[in-house]
């Protein structure tokens, strides 16, 4: 059948048929392994990336911990927090006088949420400063953002010093 034909045309012809063989062969076979040699880079830079990374990530979580110890407990119940307060309080201050205690404030974010907490106490100074620095040493379910004395008159003779504390909780919605 191939003997009608010159020595050029079967060499055309095999070197058409080659192409499309090669072709063919790229299609079925190389071409999925080019992908496979490219994915398999991108995925070792991925992993040489991901490996970087695990440093940052302990040293984020060190400092949530930090954070968490800083600014008080974000896992408690609000009114058991101003429970604790309370409870704090009369553990601590027996000299000193709740004057005003104030609802919960609520303040809500996309992330997270934070409780504040209003007390107004009244006592004498040394009291007053003692407390407020057992609340901030030894008081960890809550800390202060917010201290500030002042002094109101009764009937124009007796002065009364008041210490109005506000507290912080934060709690990551997430």
């Amino acid at each position: 059948m191939f003997n009608q034909y010159s020595y050029k045309v079967k060499f055309k012809f095999l070197l058409i048929f080659s192409v499309l063989l090669a072709i063919t062969a790229y299609k079925r076979s190389y071409s999925n392994l080019f992908a496979l040699f490219s994915e398999n880079r991108e995925l070792k830079e991925r992993n040489i990336d991901v490996n970087k990374q695990k440093p940052n990530v302990r040293l984020l979580n060190q400092q949530i911990l930090a954070l968490d110890k800083l600014i008080g407990k974000g896992d408690i119940e609000k009114d058991k927090i101003q429970r604790e307060i309370v409870d704090f309080l009369v553990k601590n201050g027996s000299e000193v006088a709740i004057f005003d205690l104030q609802p919960v404030h609520e303040f809500q974010m996309e992330d997270y949420k934070i409780y504040t907490f209003q007390l107004d106490l009244t006592g004498s100074y040394n009291q007053l400063l003692t407390l407020m620095y057992s609340f901030e040493k030894q008081f960890d379910f809550s800390k202060i953002v917010s201290a500030k004395f002042y002094k109101e008159k009764r009937n124009n003779k007796i002065d009364i010093l008041h210490l109005k504390l506000i507290f912080q909780n934060y709690e990551n919605k997430k």
